[in-house]
């Protein structure tokens, strides 16, 4: 049971330091959620630890819990129930599964335009 999915924020070349959101339940709007936490600490981009603070802080819905979030240091080693998802600070790309893009693109075309095709709906 659960929406299992995991994020991973790759800060420098060695993947045993990436860090990793573990999300009990975010698998379902993972892709969405991603883009939404990205578009909210876009403005500390180049400040590393910083905009990691405001995506992850940004990709819970409540940090408050003991349930429902983990984090952990290096290669995805939590069970994952839907694509692959990756942020990469050093070339700025997220990648999801086998697709991947820039990040102001990603952000762009998850919160323009699917979020407008699903307005209009």
């Amino acid at each position: 049971m659960g929406a299992r999915t995991n994020f991973t924020i790759v800060t420098t070349e060695d993947p045993n330091q990436n860090i990793n959101l573990y999300s009990h339940w975010g698998g379902d709007t993972g892709i969405m959620d991603l883009a939404r936490a990205l578009k909210t600490a876009m403005p500390r981009m180049g400040d590393v630890s910083y905009f990691v603070r405001i995506l992850l802080n940004a990709l819970q819905e409540d940090h408050n819990t003991e349930t429902g979030y983990g984090l952990y240091v290096g290669e995805v080693n939590h069970e994952e129930q839907y694509e692959y998802k990756e942020v990469n600070l050093i070339n700025n790309t997220v990648t999801v599964g086998d697709f991947t893009t820039t990040i102001d693109k990603f952000i762009a075309y998850h919160l323009d335009t699917v979020s407008a095709a699903i307005e209009t709906v």
